[in-house]
């Protein structure tokens, strides 16, 4: 007797690992190559007879190098994705939120897993060029394999000129994106956010500033950051309450309420 050959549709293959944020090596190890650098050079002066005075520079340099490596690494820490910040945003637990410059995804995925019944909009223009293989499709996968695909979204454009309607979101949330912008792209794209945010909705802004650990890192270059009364500044006159000011490992992080007051032109 014949035996029927039945058909089946292949499973399509689920996708394993974890989010790849792609942040390039050296913002994390970076501070190893001048530390192993100038420690060889303290290590051949010691060793050629060399007065203290000779090596003491580069054994300063090495020991900078050591510390920014250790801020990096377990202060900053860009390829990992930390729980999230912030307990009393969307307390509830419920809404739309839109994470403005959302990147390779890191506080969306952290969002997503705290909150299981918010929705997310990712936006960004995905031209950053310290992020490997930056793209929609990369942000994509990173959610896919944070397990948030369902409830997170992409969409691709302008932090100051929002494609969204007018109070589009419960709420909106940023992290060291906003600061890269020249201070009227900033005061462009606050002006968006609370354009876009429903009246009472939270904002949670998480941006860099002048502090110890990044003056270690960074040195001199920390003159360029912002100080957290700019930040203080330009919420107020985009027409943000200020309800809470922190500081998460080496980022300040303010909580703002859209207070529905029109924004300072």
């Amino acid at each position: 007797m014949a035996h029927g050959i039945s058909a089946s549709t292949p499973t399509p293959a689920t996708e394993t690992g974890s989010p790849d944020l792609g942040y390039h090596w050296i913002w994390t190890y970076g501070h190893l190559l001048p530390a192993f650098v100038f420690a060889a050079t303290t290590v051949a002066l010691i060793l050629l007879g060399f007065p203290w005075w000779a090596w003491l520079v580069p054994a300063v340099l090495a020991a900078w190098g050591v510390a920014g490596f250790l801020v990096m690494r377990f202060g900053v820490r860009m390829n990992e994705i930390a729980a999230f910040p912030a307990a009393d945003f969307l307390a509830d637990g419920s809404g739309k939120v839109l994470d403005v410059g959302c990147g390779s995804g890191r506080l969306s995925i952290a969002l997503g897993r705290a909150r299981p019944r918010l929705t997310i909009t990712g936006l960004d223009n995905f031209r950053a060029d310290y992020i490997h293989g930056h793209g929609a499709e990369n942000t994509e996968r990173n959610f896919r394999l944070a397990g948030i695909a369902e409830r997170a979204t992409i969409r691709p454009g302008d932090m100051r000129e929002m494609p969204f309607e007018p109070g589009s979101f419960q709420g909106a949330m940023s992290s060291a994106a906003i600061d890269h912008l020249e201070p009227d792209g900033i005061r462009k794209t606050l002006r968006e956010i609370h354009r876009v945010v429903e009246p009472g909705g939270q904002f949670l802004l998480l941006v860099i500033v002048p502090n110890i650990w990044l003056r270690i890192a960074f040195g001199p270059l920390v003159g360029r950051m912002r100080p957290r009364s700019f930040w203080q500044n330009e919420l107020t006159a985009a027409g943000f309450d200020i309800q809470r000011q922190g500081t998460v490992r080496t980022t300040a992080l303010f909580l703002s309420r859209n207070d529905n007051a029109q924004a300072e032109e």
